[in-house]
């Protein structure tokens, strides 16, 4: 998996998650550099629709996603 994602402390909001190089390089080509390191620590959050526009771009990208289903 290059990306997993996973539930985060606070109702409604996930966390993102990079395990390769492929998933880290996909982050980094997403997001301005001051916000790489929230990202590559496990530390940002995102909505549940921003979460499916990003996981829908990654597996356009070809990259492959763990992304739990909920109940």
């Amino acid at each position: 998996m290059d990306l997993v994602t996973s539930s985060s402390d606070i109702r409604g909001l996930h966390r993102l998650q990079a395990q390769t190089i492929h998933g880290v390089l996909w982050l980094q080509s997403h997001f301005p550099a001051s916000e790489w390191d929230a990202l590559l620590h496990d530390q940002a959050c995102f909505s549940e629709d921003c979460l499916d526009h990003l996981l829908s771009d990654a597996l356009k990208a070809g990259l492959f996603i763990q992304a739990p289903v909920t109940a």
